[in-house]
């Protein structure tokens, strides 16, 4: 009998294990957030083009310029985002529209489409 007895007790004490959730789980440690990536802001120019070579995201486009910017027409490179490229004719000297905007000693397109 006492065995018996020993047996339940073992047995709802592990019932009892199984089913109650114990201690409360800690909670997860905040993860620092990723660095956005920078957006050129400020005003946006357009221009025409071709362009003349693709090395990662740089483009060098043979453009007509832009005056309001002080950009005379010529060569000049630009940087390009994904969203930006993934869109656009990729083929050196097919020709393109594109909007740009100044950043720091360089400009970053905006926009760029096929002409």
């Amino acid at each position: 009998m006492i065995k018996i007895n020993a047996l339940k007790i073992v047995f709802l004490s592990g019932l009892l294990t199984a089913c109650c959730p114990g201690a409360p789980p800690k909670a997860p440690e905040k993860v620092a957030a990723a660095p956005k990536a920078t957006v050129p802001n400020g005003p946006e120019y357009d221009s025409t083009g071709v362009i003349a070579a693709i090395e990662g995201q740089t483009l060098t486009l043979d453009h007509d310029g832009a005056s309001a910017v002080k950009l005379s027409a010529g060569r000049a490179s630009f940087t390009g985002y994904a969203d930006i490229l993934a869109e656009a004719p990729m083929t050196p000297g097919a020709r393109v529209g594109f909007k740009f905007r100044k950043v720091g000693d360089g400009y970053a397109l905006t926009e760029l489409r096929g002409r």
